[in-house]
């Protein structure tokens, strides 16, 4: 059964983009192997605000050669007719997470941003953290969660230190039962 896993990139002090959805503070590392990374996944699941930032990549968007059904993106304004080369979901987007993670196959790679991350980790369907979290205070920014109402446990599975400088972490989330 795939898991979901919310794996992204994210400042020392919790932020995953600036204030103006950039995030050009990002490190790159050139030990990190992305190939193989997305090769874990078959699914990807995001929110609009981070569609918009994939597609400022261009031509080097890792996913713009994806079939349109395992690149998802959650808005209640984004239009499918509009965006063909996605799957738009505009409305039960815990239950269409639920389904995939019914299926066989690999896992599903939430990548943002916070609020489609938040409603995720409250419905308990998040079954691991994972944060490349860089050596860079923004002081202000997107959240990597936005509010949640109460404390979600995780367990530390793994943690490597880089020679950038950027710790990876690896969270499991332990359920409330």
């Amino acid at each position: 059964m795939p898991r979901l896993r919310y794996n992204v990139a994210a400042s020392l002090d919790g932020y995953i983009a600036s204030p103006d959805g950039s995030t050009t503070w990002i490190i790159e590392d050139p030990t990190i192997d992305f190939p193989a990374l997305y090769a874990e996944f078959d699914y990807f699941i995001m929110g609009r605000k981070t569609y918009q930032a994939m597609q400022s990549f261009g031509a080097d968007n890792p996913l713009s050669k994806r079939p349109k059904e395992s690149v998802m993106v959650a808005s209640r304004t984004m239009n499918q007719h509009h965006f063909p080369d996605v799957t738009v979901i505009q409305e039960n987007v815990l239950d269409y997470i639920r389904r995939l993670k019914t299926n066989d196959g690999k896992d599903i790679w939430l990548m943002g941003g916070g609020q489609l991350a938040s409603q995720c980790l409250q419905a308990q369907l998040v079954d691991t953290v994972e944060i490349a979290v860089m050596p860079t205070l923004l002081g202000t920014g997107i959240n990597l969660i936005s509010s949640i109402p109460q404390n979600i446990k995780l367990h530390l599975l793994s943690s490597t230190s880089l020679g950038s400088g950027i710790l990876m972490t690896q969270y499991k989330v332990i359920q409330n039962q």
